[in-house]
């Protein structure tokens, strides 16, 4: 097991040699994705710790060494939990928001002969060999070989399982889920037919050695990534499925922090950092708003989106916010850019594009940066979009 969020300690950890509570926090400290390198703009993986002064003692001894400070919490304090509601005063606050159907989708797989045959031919030559491992050793001192050993290794004896490998290691990469039953037969049928310098039967002893070479293996693979990477997901026009209105939403606990506001439906404003507190505190005061809140998860609406890495993936944006009657802005602010950043702005303009002409009603989207945000002081949202729009 690789992935470990929360460590909870139950026993004393008292051992002088501290071996034990050393060991169980290098295991939560493993990369979640080994094959990724650590960026901490990209991702943070976050490590909870619960237990025992003999286990959190090796924390405070990281902290010493390392010279720095760990997040902490008393468990034997109750939470700081707020409930969110709609507040019935302020009905007229409400907002309803359209939900259309995804523009991007992943597509559904008929491929064809026609497909196949527009593949490359790697025409692979097929050799009576068998898989090879040599071991050597050597006595470091006298420089002299002790011993050395050779074995065959053993080679698959059923060619299905080599092809079903291939085919899931192609959706992994290719991001598909559901495809594998579209995709088994048409790379069985690219090894048998085009993959070698002749038509081939897979039980063939030959074809099996050749298959578990990690050379061969990479060139199928690449070979069907790069075919179909840029065919994973298609786009089609969106349809207004059904509206949500914020007075809907039922109420839900919030850990964060929250802010008072009187434009906005429900009793707080959930935040989830002082720089969206010191904007919904803009928002309640300026002079253009009719309405706005946090959008939250349970609110329902978000957007789907492709990443930097061609993930599908959804975005949930900050606030929505009613302009008069007939104008609708979403609005991301943002403290840091990410990688993503681009791709979320990209798709986000184009449903609101979408989200117009299905509605009627003229929705926008703007991304607010910090540190633009905090130069000025600003009387309206129009005011401050200008303002960013002149700075850009």
């Amino acid at each position: 097991m690789r992935n470990v969020n929360v460590i909870v300690g139950l026993r004393s950890y008292t051992s002088k040699r501290k071996v034990l509570p050393e060991q169980v926090i290098g295991r939560g400290l493993r990369k979640m994705f080994p094959e990724e390198d650590a960026n901490i703009d990209k991702s943070v993986n976050v490590l909870e710790v619960i237990g025992p002064p003999g286990l959190i003692d090796i924390l405070e001894e990281l902290e010493n060494q390392e010279g720095i400070k760990f997040a902490e919490f008393d468990t034997g304090k109750s939470l700081n939990l707020t409930t969110i509601f709609i507040d019935e005063n302020k009905l007229d606050k409400d907002i309803e928001i359209p939900i259309l159907s995804p523009r991007i989708l992943i597509r559904e797989f008929y491929l064809d002969k026609i497909e196949i045959d527009n593949l490359t031919t790697f025409s692979i030559p097929l050799e009576n060999r068998v898989l090879e491992m040599e071991y050597v050793a050597v006595d470091m001192l006298k420089g002299m070989e002790v011993i050395k050993r050779r074995w065959d290794l053993p080679v698959p004896q059923d060619s299905k399982s080599v092809i079903a490998y291939y085919t899931d290691q192609i959706l992994k990469q290719l991001k598909i889920g559901g495809a594998f039953a579209s995709f088994y037969p048409v790379i069985k049928k690219y090894v048998v037919e085009k993959l070698f310098t002749e038509k081939v039967e897979l039980e063939d002893p030959r074809v099996l050695y050749k298959l578990s070479s990690p050379e061969v293996q990479a060139q199928l693979i690449n070979l069907f990534v790069n075919a179909f990477r840029d065919t994973t997901f298609i786009e089609r026009e969106p349809e207004k499925r059904d509206t949500k209105k914020l007075s809907v939403t039922r109420p839900f606990v919030w850990s964060k922090l929250v802010y008072p506001a009187n434009r906005c439906i429900f009793n707080y404003v959930p935040c989830d950092n002082d720089f969206e507190i010191d904007f919904a505190k803009f928002l309640d005061g300026a002079e253009d708003v009719e309405a706005f809140s946090k959008i939250v998860p349970k609110i329902g609406f978000f957007v789907e989106y492709k990443d930097s890495k061609d993930n599908l993936r959804l975005y949930y944006p900050d606030f929505v916010v009613a302009i008069g009657e007939s104008e609708r802005l979403i609005i991301e602010t943002k403290g840091k850019e990410d990688v993503d950043v681009v791709h979320k702005d990209k798709r986000m303009k184009k449903w609101c594009k979408d989200a117009t002409g299905l509605s009627g009603i003229k929705w926008s989207f703007i991304r607010i940066n910090q540190v633009e945000f905090e130069k000025y002081r600003f009387k309206s949202v129009k005011e401050l979009i200008l303002s960013i729009e002149v700075i850009k």
